[in-house]
């Protein structure tokens, strides 16, 4: 059996690292955006679970959006699945 070296696909591949909430929303606003996925907070988050999280944003008041978007990406994408249920 031959086996090739795996490949790390870099292109369209964006890596953010937003320092405040409005970044980390608008960092994944971005990849609804733009149909693409994108690295944010060290993790890996596609089309499909970011508009799940931009959904969820958009429905809470404002003191449940600062508590939401203060969370890492991807605690944010585990409670917007939960929610979406």
């Amino acid at each position: 059996m031959r086996r090739e070296p795996s490949r790390v696909r870099e292109h369209g591949t964006i890596v953010t690292s937003p320092g405040t909430r409005e970044e980390r929303i608008g960092a994944i606003r971005q990849i609804v955006e733009r149909h693409q996925y994108a690295k944010v907070d060290g993790t890996m988050i596609d089309l499909f679970s970011a508009s799940a999280i931009v959904k969820i944003y958009n429905a809470l008041n404002e003191q449940n959006r600062e508590r939401f978007a203060s969370l890492p990406a991807s605690k944010m994408a585990l409670l917007a699945f939960k929610l979406l249920k």
